[in-house]
Formats: structure tokens, C-alpha cells, sequence
């Protein structure tokens, strides 16, 4: 059960990662999980865009305010997974 879990949260890394690097023109050497959207670059309203495609790419609700500069690529994946993502 445990490695279907680390599976799935790999997975939604992998797209989180390919959505930053592709919608969002953020270099992808510059991704890592420890790196804060702050650090990329991200405002407000980049984050208020940032939830809603994550909205539609993992079929879950990213309230306003939920992203925040201080989150790292590590935090927005155990948001979603927490949130019950499709991956």
C-alpha cells in the first residue's frame, strides 16, 4: 500500500514538475523539490493561475490562498495528494 502511495506521489511530482517547466516557462533545472514558488518567480496571481490548472489537471480544488511563495515543489505534491489527486 505504502509503495502504490510513494508511486503516486512520484507521479503527481513528475506532472507538477512538466506543468512548471511547460505552462510556466521555469527552466526545469531550476525545479526541485526543496526550491519555494517564491524562488520561481511566483506573485499572487501566478499562484491564483497555478491552482486553477492544477485544478484541472489533477481534478481537485485549490482554494485561494492554499499556494503561498513559501511552498516548495514538495508541498504543493502533498497538498494534492492530500486533496486525493488523480494521477
Amino acid at each position: 500500500m505504502q509503495e502504490v502511495q510513494e508511486q503516486t506521489t512520484q507521479a503527481i511530482a513528475q506532472r507538477v514538475t512538466a506543468l512548471l517547466s511547460g505552462q510556466f516557462r521555469i527552466k526545469s533545472e531550476t525545479i526541485a523539490p526543496d526550491v519555494t514558488l517564491g524562488k520561481l518567480s511566483f506573485d499572487s496571481l501566478v499562484l491564483i493561475e497555478l491552482g486553477l490548472v492544477l485544478d484541472k489537471e489533477f481534478g481537485v480544488r485549490i482554494e485561494d490562498g492554499e499556494l503561498t511563495e513559501e511552498h516548495t515543489l514538495d508541498d504543493v505534491v502533498d497538498l494534492l495528494v492530500a486533496k486525493g489527486a488523480k494521477v
